[in-house]
């Protein structure tokens, strides 16, 4: 197999972060680039190591932003009264996921597992695993 020029790789990389930028995970990015999931993460870091950190900062805020207002709208969600059990643990889920974005988006790390109790009863609890199912 041919080695990829710099050029070739730098759109690569390119593609890669405006990939990521719209919201799509390093699953979609590899398979719309054709690439293997490792080198469509290495893509996105080398391309977001080359932005220079004034304007890596504002891609963060407006990352952080968005990720506040879909945040917001799960919590009115939750807030729902009307809501099921299933709905409740799904919208968890969406709200853990959007925390793990954000966590990676500035470096940060959370816990393996998170304990979800809800007013079942005494004793009554879900754990929430890293992938955000239900244990």
């Amino acid at each position: 197999m041919s080695r990829m020029t710099a050029g070739k790789q730098r759109e690569q990389e390119l593609a890669a972060l405006e990939l990521s930028n719209a919201g799509h995970s390093i699953d979609v990015i590899a398979e719309r680039l054709d690439i293997s999931r490792r080198t469509a993460a290495r893509r996105v870091q080398a391309a977001l190591e080359r932005i220079p950190a004034q304007e890596a900062d504002t891609l963060r805020r407006q990352s952080e932003a968005r990720f506040n207002g879909w945040m917001r709208r799960a919590n009115v969600l939750l807030s729902s009264e009307d809501l099921s059990i299933q709905d409740t643990v799904k919208v968890l889920n969406l709200l853990l996921s959007l925390e793990r974005e954000r966590v990676q988006l500035y470096g940060l790390r959370l816990p393996s597992a998170l304990v979800v109790q809800h007013e079942m009863g005494p004793g009554t609890h879900g754990v929430l695993g890293p992938d955000g199912t239900q244990r």
